[in-house]
């Protein structure tokens, strides 16, 4: 996972897709009937995501506002402000977690981020989503580079940068609010010399 929970005009990420298919799995928009779903997924994987995601420590939530929340980022994807995806898996429609593009530490800045429900770890879906979603940065954007940043301590999720072709580039406190002290990140980088972009998506 790294920091990206489930929470008008052009926006840093205009122009992204609804829907990206990549060889295992469908990211698209969110939409409010996934709420009963989505809802199960969250709460089935509170003890796995709040050591390092810092909105899970809200849950829960009743389930209207889940269904407000997820129209709200389906509507942030079409205006541009951010990029929210459900991870679904094809044929069977199942919801495996969420992946996103969104502003960063500053708002020029694009990060990707990611999570996964407790039992879709280990598969491999994350760095897949990461792939897709950097090749939607670097090429259908056409930013500069993209950001990945990860608690130091989350080996998986540091783990993932790697399998993703991202370079490390520092260390530096959490700029999204923890609640208490902000953990240290490490901070990951796909620019135009990511090697995701000489490969097919």
């Amino acid at each position: 996972m790294a920091g990206v929970g489930p929470g008008s005009g052009a926006g840093p990420v205009t122009g992204v897709p609804s829907r990206i298919e990549t060889r295992r799995l469908i990211l698209r928009a969110f939409r409010a009937e996934d709420a009963e779903n989505f809802d199960a997924l969250v709460m089935s994987s509170l003890d796995h995501l709040t050591p390092w995601e810092p909105w899970a420590a809200e849950e829960p939530h009743p389930l209207e506002k889940r269904r407000r929340d997820l129209a709200d980022l389906g509507d942030q994807l079409r205006a541009g402000t951010a990029a929210h995806y459900v991870i679904e898996m094809p044929n069977c429609g199942m919801l495996l977690g969420s992946a996103a593009l969104v502003p960063g530490a500053t708002p020029e800045r694009v990060e990707v981020g990611y999570w996964l429900g407790a039992s879709h770890t280990g598969q491999g879906y994350a760095t897949e989503a990461v792939v897709a979603l950097t090749h939607v940065a670097l090429g259908t954007l056409g930013l500069p580079q993209v950001e990945l940043w990860a608690d130091e301590a989350n080996e998986a999720s540091n783990a993932v940068a790697r399998r993703a072709g991202y370079r490390f580039e520092s260390t530096q406190p959490s700029y999204r609010d923890h609640g208490g002290p902000a953990p240290l990140m490490h901070v990951w980088i796909a620019d135009r010399d990511w090697p995701g972009l000489t490969q097919t998506g």
